[in-house]
């Protein structure tokens, strides 16, 4: 009941058995018939085992809240997942930018530096010429 957070009531009423005989059964008052355990064990969705023995929490009930407790976490990992890539792509998409700005002044380094060879060559071509 506790780790469902159900009442009592809300326990019998959903299995199918009357108050007065769920309330025996949790004071110990009275034995539980193998029909309303089967009830019981059903509706909680337990082994009748567990009911009678108190025993570790069914696989069942571990599993899912593990599973809600893991589904939780993997949601917030995969939120901050999808965060850090969509920093990665705006800092690519940046760099992406920045490089066809250093291609293009890369380009106009060069293509003066071809400039003044082209004059240097002329200079020195035609100085050879005049002597």
């Amino acid at each position: 009941m506790a780790q469902r957070s159900l009442k009592a009531s809300e326990i019998a009423d959903g299995a199918g058995i009357t108050r007065p005989v769920m309330s025996r059964y949790l004071a110990n008052r009275s034995g539980i018939s193998a029909e309303n355990l089967i009830k019981l064990s059903q509706y909680l969705n337990v082994s009748p085992d567990w009911l009678l023995n108190g025993s570790d929490a069914p696989e069942s009930i571990k599993m899912s809240r593990d599973v809600s407790m893991d589904k939780n976490k993997i949601i917030a990992l995969q939120d901050k997942r999808i965060e850090d890539l969509e920093q990665k792509v705006k800092e690519w998409e940046d760099w992406k930018a920045g490089s066809k700005d250093r291609h293009a002044k890369g380009k106009a380094k060069a293509d003066l530096a071809i400039a003044k060879n082209k004059n240097t060559l002329r200079i020195n071509t035609t100085r050879k010429r005049k002597k």
